[in-house]
Order: structure tokens, then C-alpha cells, then sequence
């Protein structure tokens, strides 16, 4: 029998898969814990259970495109399935049906989406009925620079309804994640400046977290065989191939692994970084480009 403790126990089952279902099984995304975004789950779930507060406590998170941010909303997802407090969660990316920011945060909690509400009448009591009721203790808003990168009169209108979900009718937490230009937008409201704590998701280095992330990762892969992580040169060609972006890291993981059972060296190795470009582009996976993240304002 195969030893396979070089694989979490909860990926052995997949050695019973053939080679082309395990290529699969590789580039599916996964979660894989770290201390820094960790940290900051932690902390939300803390603020979520502060009560009578003149202000719900608030966190915006900001990060380049491909830092981390999607897969940590899917996180919470299903971590705050087992809280008490519970969540609601909007995106603004593409919203459906040119919803605004308000129409899809009345949506997701319960309140119908209809006339008298695009018209602006009192639905208050009913919301706060919602509220109560379902034990919702914070709004987790993705893409919120679309939010707030709008006309003067737009952002005005959002930024209210911002500070209005965190006051007292409400007490909402709000989390929101974007580029860093939602944070540029936000200094504008002094009010809304010393309400919310900003967290930076930033870019890998080749520091012992970065090995750590690493290697838990692939310690969830069905490889047959451990890759050297005592090779520190791997570790560097992942990070600079990457550029520091944890969306690339991943695709980059997930594609080595699946080139690796391809040809049966079952473990992650330096021809495969070496070729990577050429395994990606086989696979039509595509890295982001920083430089052009840069161009696009999706650095700060």
C-alpha cells in the first residue's frame, strides 16, 4: 500500500481516480488557511458580535484584482452558515437588472424589490423587522468600487446609505472588499474615514508565510509523489512567475499538478515552472498581468 502522507487525509480518496479525473480534481479552487486573511475573518466575526453601538463597527478591504478577495467572500460564506450572526452578501459587479447598491442589499435580505421601493416610501419597519428576525448582523458588499466610482450625486447616495446600514435603526456591519480606489473615495466622508477600518490583501513575498501558503496548498493535491519544499529556488520561481498575486500562485499550483500527473512524475519540479507559460497556455489558463493591473488603477 501507497503511503500517502505527504497528502492531507482528506485528499487520499482521489488516489482512487484515474490520472485524467485527478487532473481535475487539481484545478478545482480550494480554500487553504492563512494567518493574515485569517486574521481578518477573525476579527469580522468579533465586530459582528459587538452590540449597542451607537455605530455597527465597519471594514473595507482592498486589494489588487487576483489578491484574494473572491475566494475570502466564498470563505465567509460558508463559515458564517454556522454562526449565530449571520450574513448578507452583494456584489456590484454586473448587477442584475441595473439594480442600484440599495435595491440589491434589500433584495438579498427579503424586502421586495418593487415599486413603492424604487419610489422611495418608508420600508424601514420592515427591514428592521428582517433584520431582527433573521439575526443579520452584517452586509459583505463585493466589488464596491463600482459602488463608489460613480457621478458625484451616485457615490453621495451610496456613501449615505453606507453610514445609514452601520447606525442605529440598523446596526449592520458592513464589509466591503474593492480596489484600492474605494478606499480614495471613502477619505472624502470624514464621517465614513473614522468609521471603517481598511485592511490591505497585498501581494506575496518570498517570506515564510508565502512557503507556508505554498505548501499547504500542495499538500492538498493528489500527487503521488512530495514535492521538495526544501528547495528554495521552487519556492522563488512560483512567487516571481506569479508576481506576488495569489490568483496567479493558484493557477500556477493547480496547473504544475495537473502537468505532473500528465507525465507521471507525480510531484511539482522545476521543469514544470520552467515551462509554465507553455502548460497554462495549453490548458488556456491566463495569469494577470500587474503592470496592467497598475495601468488600470487597480493598485493604490
Amino acid at each position: 500500500m501507497s503511503d500517502f502522507s505527504h497528502v492531507h487525509p482528506d485528499s487520499h480518496s482521489y488516489f482512487s481516480l484515474t490520472d485524467h479525473e485527478r487532473t481535475l480534481v487539481c484545478c478545482q479552487d480550494i480554500w487553504v488557511p492563512h494567518p493574515s486573511v485569517e486574521n481578518l475573518i477573525a476579527r469580522m466575526h468579533v465586530m459582528m458580535q459587538m452590540t449597542n453601538k451607537i455605530n455597527a463597527p465597519s471594514m473595507l478591504v482592498i486589494g489588487p484584482g487576483g489578491s484574494g478577495k473572491t475566494s475570502m467572500i466564498e470563505e465567509l460564506k460558508k463559515r458564517h452558515r454556522v454562526w449565530a450572526e449571520k450574513m448578507v452578501f452583494v456584489t456590484m459587479h454586473q448587477s442584475p437588472n441595473g439594480y442600484s447598491l440599495k435595491e440589491l442589499i434589500l433584495q438579498e435580505i427579503g424586502v421586495g424589490v418593487s415599486r413603492r421601493a424604487r419610489l422611495n416610501e418608508n420600508i424601514s419597519p420592515e427591514l428592521q423587522y428582517l433584520i431582527k428576525s433573521q439575526n443579520i448582523r452584517a452586509i459583505v458588499i463585493d466589488e464596491i468600487h463600482d459602488a463608489l466610482t460613480l457621478t458625484d450625486f451616485q457615490q453621495r447616495i451610496n456613501l449615505s446609505l453606507l453610514k445609514n446600514l452601520a447606525g442605529s435603526n440598523y446596526g449592520l456591519c458592513v464589509f466591503a472588499f474593492g480596489i484600492p480606489d474605494a478606499a480614495r473615495v471613502l477619505r472624502r466622508d470624514a464621517q465614513l474615514a473614522r468609521r471603517y477600518a481598511v485592511r490591505s490583501l497585498k501581494q506575496w513575498g518570498n517570506d515564510s508565510e508565502f512557503r507556508s501558503f505554498v505548501a499547504s496548498y500542495i499538500f492538498r493535491l493528489p500527487l503521488r509523489k512530495p514535492t521538495n519544499f526544501k528547495d528554495q529556488k521552487l519556492f522563488l520561481k512560483i512567487m516571481e512567475t506569479g508576481q506576488g498575486l495569489t490568483d496567479n500562485i493558484v493557477k500556477i499550483l493547480q496547473a504544475a499538478a495537473m502537468a505532473a500527473i500528465t507525465d507521471g512524475s507525480e510531484h511539482i519540479a522545476h521543469k514544470h515552472l520552467d515551462n509554465i507559460e507553455y502548460i497554462m497556455d495549453d490548458l488556456c489558463i491566463a495569469l494577470r498581468d500587474v503592470d496592467q493591473l497598475e495601468r488600470e488603477g487597480g493598485f493604490a
